[in-house]
């Protein structure tokens, strides 16, 4: 496992993503901030899983750290998720900014 400015990291360009581990060229672990769309929703209400085959593995909420989220834990306006996913997965949960 590698921390890399290539391969994914080079694939999502944003301002939203403040870091990535490159797993394979096509999957990483990816800090992002939260989009607008999923604030005030339940990791279960945006089902994010199946409709951007990521996984929320943690939320980082000021100094806090949720590992693991719950289903039942809301999104917050500054939060930054913590994921692991494809690339296009990634690409379509920063398109909801």
């Amino acid at each position: 496992m590698q921390s890399s400015n290539m391969g994914v990291a080079h694939n999502l360009v944003s301002s939203n993503i403040m870091d990535c581990i490159e797993l394979s060229p096509s999957l990483g672990i990816v800090e992002v901030s939260i989009p607008r769309a999923p604030i005030g929703k339940t990791l279960a209400e945006t089902n994010l899983r199946a409709k951007f085959e990521i996984n929320v593995v943690a939320i980082k909420r000021g100094e806090a750290l949720i590992i693991p989220p719950l289903p039942s834990e809301k999104f917050k306006e500054d939060d930054v998720l913590v994921v692991v996913g494809g690339i296009k997965g990634i690409q379509r949960l920063e398109d909801l900014s």
